[in-house]
């Protein structure tokens, strides 16, 4: 972007707002500027930056490749602007406007970020979250260590040592199959389970996956025919199918009452899985990021509890 000498820095929250949203009028709304003053502020842009930026099309503006390659950066420069305003003027959930990025790759995932969301909506109704809950988000730990992640709830602790991880809960895993499945009971054992065929997910690289998800009941599955990418399909295709599923403890409930499924453990010593919450160490003196760590345990944990599983951690605003 050309030279900031001179330039009026209210227009990089223009620009912004224009990015986000494609319209002139959307953004001025964010920015609680009239139309004909956000398309000033456009017009400067353009000229600034010697380039359209946003063009006209039928479904509103679309960015330029120009546009597309400085948002980022001016993005992020932004964020941090708002975020030592922020703290400067310390942290209250009631009137704070700030956006945190949270990942769930947790197969509960979307329920716990829907918990999460009205949480924070009731106590703090400016701060806005947005999740994530790609099973395969691999990069999050890389994505915390630029600034551009808060936290995630994983079944994959960080090794790096400047990350904390703290476990939320444990936990294990189950067997599932329709309720009218011609053989599938409570108490299955291994012979019984060799006789079937399991739908099964896709699974992280080796060196990204729990070592409690390994042996004899994954040897069971490694022939499946029926590969799906995240484990909230599982109970879709098996309540359909003579299939066997295994999912978490924590989805067993919805297995069993949504979907009226027989859901039985597995054969031998439980599987534990603890669940963590794993964040950068460079945020421990961030008073909002106390706050997520807080609410995110909280909720997590009380979900876990109704789930039958038991919290392992009294609190995460340490």
């Amino acid at each position: 972007m050309a030279s900031l000498r001179g330039m009026d820095l209210n227009l990089l929250l223009v620009f912004e707002a224009l990015y986000d949203t494609r319209s002139v009028s959307r953004a001025g709304a964010r920015l609680g500027l009239s139309q004909s003053a956000t398309s000033h502020a456009l017009a400067r842009l353009r000229e600034t930056c010697r380039d359209e930026l946003f063009l006209r099309v039928a479904s509103g503006m679309t960015p330029t490749p120009v546009a597309n390659r400085i948002f980022p950066e001016i993005h992020r420069a932004l964020e941090a602007l708002r975020h030592s305003v922020e703290e400067a003027r310390g942290f209250d959930p009631a009137t704070s406007t700030r956006r945190f990025e949270v990942a769930i790759p947790h197969p509960m995932g979307p329920v716990y970020a829907l918990r999460l969301r009205d949480a924070a909506l009731a106590v703090a109704p400016g701060v806005r979250l947005r999740f994530d809950t790609r099973t395969l988000a691999d990069d999050a730990h890389g994505l915390m260590r630029e600034g551009m992640l808060d936290l995630a709830v994983d079944w994959i602790p960080a090794e790096d040592e400047r990350f904390v991880n703290k476990r939320l809960f444990v936990d294990s895993l189950v067997i599932a199959a329709r309720r009218a499945h011609p053989r599938a009971h409570k108490g299955m054992g291994w012979k019984e389970l060799a006789q079937e065929e399991f739908i099964r997910c896709h699974r992280r690289a080796p060196e990204r996956r729990p070592k409690a998800l390994s042996g004899r009941l994954w040897d069971l599955m490694a022939e499946s025919r029926l590969t799906v990418s995240e484990y909230l399909e599982v109970p879709f295709v098996i309540s359909r199918t003579d299939y066997l599923g295994v999912l978490p403890k924590s989805m067993a409930r919805i297995a069993e009452e949504d979907f009226r499924m027989i859901v039985t453990g597995v054969p031998g010593p439980p599987i534990h899985i603890p669940i963590w919450l794993v964040w950068h160490e460079a945020r421990r003196r961030d008073a909002g990021h106390a706050w997520l760590r807080a609410l995110v345990a909280r909720e997590t944990q009380a979900a876990a509890a109704e789930a039958g599983l038991v919290p392992t951690m009294a609190t995460a605003a340490q």
